[in-house]
């Protein structure tokens, strides 16, 4: 069975991070190298909406990425540097590279990928002790044109040829770095959060492909394990982990269903996406010398 993790209200969970990046102290050195443990990590990407028929406007969040990417934090912050990429959790790695490379079995059946990395150029540290990293963010797509003729031979959607679009920004990412824990083997692992906020008009190609993309739920720390004792309830391998899921805006209202009953309105909810709060929920594991920080290059 998983482990859920319902996104009920976003509003809390933004003022809950906000108060919890806000309320960071100058911490001791987490000079060195750190990788993003992806297994144990996520990026939330929050967008704007309304609901009620447009009476009522609010963020919600959209969905949850995959997260991987490496920190190389010093303690002059000008030499840090800091990588990471998110992509839609269809595997652990992404499908294609930030240059827009990829395998073609791995774009035959879906009409698209997004990818999104960050390099940072400059990092700086803020007065209340957090670091400050500006740099490219860069949207990677591969879209796929769908042919649809429904007619008597057809036999489903049939996609055109790859079309890879690439284009970056300047963006700014707030990172929460805790002192690391205790002592001993402890010191190799670190709960860390950044955040950053995107407006439609600064990068319109990146809140179109986000509010675009199928972002399917992250399993965090899934482990699968086959029953040694197989009976005729036998139901395949068990799997356990943490299940998150972006619950979207509100369902629309029930109505009382009857011979003409043509399901839910349709124009209850519209995703106004004119902003995108990216958060990052990061585990970092110290990495060893040369340790490549995961993905597809």
């Amino acid at each position: 069975m998983h482990k859920h993790v319902a996104v009920f209200a976003v509003a809390a969970a933004l003022a809950l991070g906000i108060l919890a990046l806000g309320a960071a102290t100058k911490p001791a050195s987490v000079a060195g190298s750190w990788q993003v443990d992806t297994r144990h990590s996520a990026a939330q990407l929050i967008t704007d909406g309304t609901t009620n028929y447009g009476k009522t406007k609010l963020d919600y969040t959209l969905g949850f990425a995959r997260l991987n990417g490496s920190l190389k934090i010093d303690d002059d912050p000008t030499k840090s540097n800091i990588v990471f990429r998110f992509y839609p959790a269809h595997g652990m790695e992404p499908a294609i590279s930030e240059n827009g490379k990829f395998l073609s079995q791995w774009v035959e059946d879906e009409a698209n990928h997004t990818l999104v990395c960050f390099h940072s150029k400059t990092v700086q540290r803020t007065a209340d002790g957090r670091l400050q990293a500006t740099g490219d963010l860069t949207l990677t797509r591969v879209d796929r044109n769908v042919q649809v003729q429904p007619d008597e031979a057809y036999s489903g959607p049939v996609y055109g040829p790859p079309i890879i679009h690439r284009v970056s920004r300047e963006a700014t990412f707030v990172f929460d770095l805790p002192a690391a824990n205790g002592s001993g083997s402890k010191d190799s692992e670190l709960q860390a959060s950044a955040s950053t906020s995107v407006n439609h008009e600064g990068f319109p190609q990146l809140l179109t492909a986000v509010v675009a993309t199928f972002w399917p739920p992250v399993v965090q720390d899934r482990k699968c394990q086959n029953p040694t004792n197989v009976s005729e309830d036998y139901r395949g391998y068990r799997c356990t982990g943490t299940f998150m899921e972006a619950t979207g805006l509100p369902p629309a209202p029930v109505t009382q269903i009857g011979e003409d009953y043509s399901g839910p309105p349709s124009d209850f909810n519209a995703v106004t996406g004119s902003h995108l709060t990216i958060l990052l929920h990061m585990r970092l594991t110290a990495k060893a010398s040369g340790e490549s920080a995961g993905g597809i290059h």
